[in-house]
Order: structure tokens, then C-alpha cells, then sequence
């Protein structure tokens, strides 16, 4: 599997009529809910490819909640992106979006963990008590300073592409069940065509 996901970004990497690249999985490679957390196997195997072929954006389920990291590369954030920031992932790095957030039961974030979002922004968002799964099933302890927005309830992404002849962006919005948006981020990419 890997080695398919590695042709696959390096063939759409490589075509100049491809802007963005939007990954989409299961399990988490970054997420801070209390009862699942990151998982450390897909964190190791395909993240570092994700930095190599310049991923714009990561979709991932699993836990029922909506969380959003600053963009990442190497497995550190390069940056703050606050709601309506603009990213440029070509040189800030990846960020990764969990998106269970349809699903029930609600999860928890880890214990005192606040959550943070449009009307309810924090400062501080650093995690000190959070865990990634090794590969081999245990618990590893995990200070995280990447996980920037967090929401327990309903929460669903309107994507907005927009082509461009010098630069093109990608808009992702959060809305909740009743379609209020309480985060928002700009993606832009140089074309390269």
C-alpha cells in the first residue's frame, strides 16, 4: 500500500496540470482525542512521504471530532495558521484535518485539553498530556504543539477550489450541523503549467 500511495503523489506531483494534492484515510497520523489519539504506523510510513511530494491537505476520519494542525513538516509545525490564515504548503508544510466529526459518539480531547475555534479561540493550544500508538500497540506519550483547531460537535468541510493562471487556491471551511463556519483556511499554490 504505501508504495502505491508513493507512485500515486509522485505522478501527480510531477503533472503541471495538478494544483493540489488531497490525501484521504482512516486512522489519524495527527489527532489529540483521549481515546485514540495519533497513530505512530501511519505517521511513520507515510507522512515523510507526504512532506517529500508536497501534500496541500490530509482528510482523516476515525475519531468523531473536527481537529485542524497548524501545517506540519518533518512532524513539527513550521507556522501558527489561525482561522482565516493563508497557507502555502510548498514551503510551510502539510496540514492535516480530522474530519469524524458526523459520527457518534462524541469523543473527548485529552483531559483539560479546551477546545478552540472561531468564538472560542485560545491562545495556548499546546497539548502536554497527549500520545501517539507505536507501531508495535503502545501508548507513547506525546507533548503536541501542532493541534490548532478542535470542536466536539457536528462538523462537516466545504472545499472551494479556484484555478488560477499565477496561483491557485484551495478554500477549506468548517461548518457545523446547522452550517455556521467556525474555521477557515486559504491554500494557495503557484501553477506551474
Amino acid at each position: 500500500q504505501t508504495g502505491w500511495v508513493e507512485q500515486t503523489l509522485a505522478k501527480h506531483r510531477a503533472d503541471p496540470a495538478v494544483d493540489f494534492i488531497v490525501c484521504f484515510f482512516h486512522h489519524c497520523a495527527y489527532s489529540t482525542t483521549e481515546a485514540h489519539a495519533s497513530d505512530g504506523g501511519v505517521r511513520a510510513a507515510w507522512t515523510p512521504l507526504f512532506d517529500r511530494y508536497q501534500v496541500d491537505l490530509v482528510l482523516q476520519g476515525h475519531n468523531h471530532v473536527y481537529e485542524r494542525t497548524d501545517p506540519i513538516r518533518a512532524g513539527q509545525p513550521t507556522r501558527v495558521a489561525e482561522d482565516h490564515a493563508t497557507v502555502y504548503p510548498a514551503t510551510d508544510g502539510t496540514v492535516y484535518y480530522t474530519v469524524g466529526s458526523g459520527g457518534r459518539p462524541r469523543y473527548k480531547f485529552q483531559p483539560g485539553e479546551e477546545t478552540t475555534h472561531r468564538g472560542k479561540f485560545i491562545a495556548d493550544t499546546f497539548v502536554p498530556n497527549s500520545y501517539v500508538w507505536t507501531p508495535d500497540g503502545r501508548k507513547q506519550p506525546e507533548a503536541v504543539a501542532w493541534s490548532r483547531v478542535r470542536y466536539r460537535d457536528y462538523a462537516f468541510l466545504r472545499v472551494d477550489v479556484r484555478p488560477g493562471a499565477l496561483m491557485s487556491e484551495m478554500e477549506v471551511i468548517a461548518v457545523d450541523e446547522n452550517g455556521r463556519e467556525f474555521d477557515r483556511l486559504t491554500f494557495r499554490r503557484q501553477v506551474t503549467r
